[in-house]
């Protein structure tokens, strides 16, 4: 006697549905050969079987057939159908695999939906029996032997990887030096100003130098009775007369008295740019001069002895917005 799996093999290779009432139907569809470039195989023609759990309703064909090939009568055939179908639901239902031999395999996923998976090792297809699969090898095409075969080899990345590392050092490198460099080797964030001279690292900084010398004084007395005396009416007249042009720019050059400290409000490197902020912190009502030194031109709003007297003067340069540093 052939069983339910048997009986519904054969009819799958003679008709394009099957239905097992209370179960399931197979469709099936003819799929002609092709390649498979992947694998390197040539497939014959075959079907393929796809489930619908659907398709439930008996149609007649499954126990009819069932009915034919093992002498059984309608009713008969029909009651060994079911029992079949019934153990094939247990099995499921208990989350286990049902290999049904030469059709494929019936699950359980995590949803509690059957899946099925058709037997790919049989061909259905009755046109297709005897034909294998065949294994192909791609044709290599011939090279003239008048032709030398020239092999490219892939050029090397690492190259380019090099170039871009090193465009990118140098914009970074140089950034990152001057970042360090300029906040603390120049006066730069002191006194709010660059210059050009803060970028050039090789150049030593100039210090302010100061030299003492004592001065000696004659006695007072000793230098009075030196003088001659003058008498009243034999005081001489003296006519004035107009300064030339350079004792005038003489007379009106500040004079810079020696202090130890200076509030510095600006630093330039040209002295007509030094001389006009110096005149506009004057209209401002500081007493602006200007200091050389280091090859700067650097403007002082005040100068004093330390930096407590010059506090009232900074304090007065932070309400006019003047960012102004002590240089000692």
């Amino acid at each position: 006697m052939k069983s339910v799996e048997q009986l519904v093999f054969s009819l799958l290779q003679t008709n394009e549905c099957v239905v097992i009432p209370s179960f399931g139907g197979f469709i099936v569809k003819v799929k002609s050969a092709h390649l498979d470039y992947t694998r390197g195989i040539a497939l014959p023609p075959s079907k393929n079987v796809s489930f619908n759990i659907k398709l439930q309703n008996n149609d007649g064909q499954l126990i009819k057939h069932c009915s034919s090939e093992n002498n059984l009568s309608y009713p008969e055939s029909e009651h060994f159908v079911k029992d079949r179908v019934v153990e094939w639901q247990q099995t499921i239902d208990q989350g286990n695999r049902l290999q049904l031999e030469h059709i494929g395999v019936f699950w359980k996923d995590a949803e509690h939906n059957i899946q099925f998976e058709q037997d790919r090792s049989v061909n259905l297809l009755l046109h297709s029996y005897g034909l294998e699969l065949v294994e192909f090898i791609p044709a290599i095409q011939a090279v003239a032997p008048d032709k030398p075969s020239i092999i490219e080899l892939p050029r090397s990345s690492n190259r380019k990887r090099l170039l871009r590392y090193a465009a990118a050092a140098a914009v970074v490198l140089p950034l990152a030096f001057y970042s360090v460099w300029i906040p603390v080797k120049t006066p730069a964030f002191e006194s709010g100003l660059i210059s050009y001279h803060d970028f050039n690292f090789m150049e030593q900084p100039r210090t302010a130098e100061y030299s003492y010398q004592q001065l000696r004084f004659s006695p007072l007395d000793a230098t009075l009775q030196a003088l001659p005396l003058i008498q009243p009416d034999s005081l001489a007249t003296v006519e004035e007369h107009p300064l030339t042009p350079m004792e005038d720019k003489r007379v009106q050059e500040p004079f810079i008295q020696a202090t130890s400290m200076h509030l510095i409000a600006g630093c330039f490197s040209n002295n007509d740019n030094a001389e006009r902020f110096q005149n506009k912190l004057r209209n401002m009502g500081f007493e602006a001069k200007t200091l050389r030194q280091g090859g700067l031109y650097k403007v002082s709003i005040g100068s004093g002895l330390s930096e407590e007297s010059l506090q009232n003067i900074k304090m007065k340069a932070q309400e006019a917005s003047i960012d102004a540093w002590v240089l000692k």
